[in-house]
């Protein structure tokens, strides 16, 4: 079972640190596509988080994604949703307007 990290925390750990993510691989004693897929996507097995979280002396929890965090992107993306769905409905209700002020003009002739 994989683990979702914050991949923006553990990238900004080894950039503080001034280390490449093979010297990374090397420290942590994983291989370099292992960190390379870590920090491009988040995901890593319990061996992976613990190596990882060893090299730089943290508990697996100062990386780990929390609860609060999933939450706020759910909500940025419904929100995002939102948007769209209120702009669509804006340029119908336009549209509706338009058709129905052609037709009572139309009509008044």
């Amino acid at each position: 079972m994989e683990m979702e990290l914050n991949k923006y925390k553990l990238k900004q750990l080894r950039e503080s640190k001034a280390w490449s993510q093979s010297h990374l691989a090397e420290v942590a004693g994983v291989s370099l596509r292992t960190i390379q897929r870590v920090e491009k996507n988040g995901m890593a097995s319990p061996e992976s988080v613990k190596a990882i979280c060893a090299s730089y002396g943290i508990k697996a929890g100062d990386i780990l994604k929390n609860e609060i965090e999933l939450n706020v992107n759910v909500a940025t993306s419904s929100s995002g949703i939102r948007s769209k769905i209120r702009r669509v409905d804006i340029q119908y209700a336009i549209v509706a307007f338009g058709a129905a002020f052609i037709i009572a003009f139309i009509l008044s002739l």
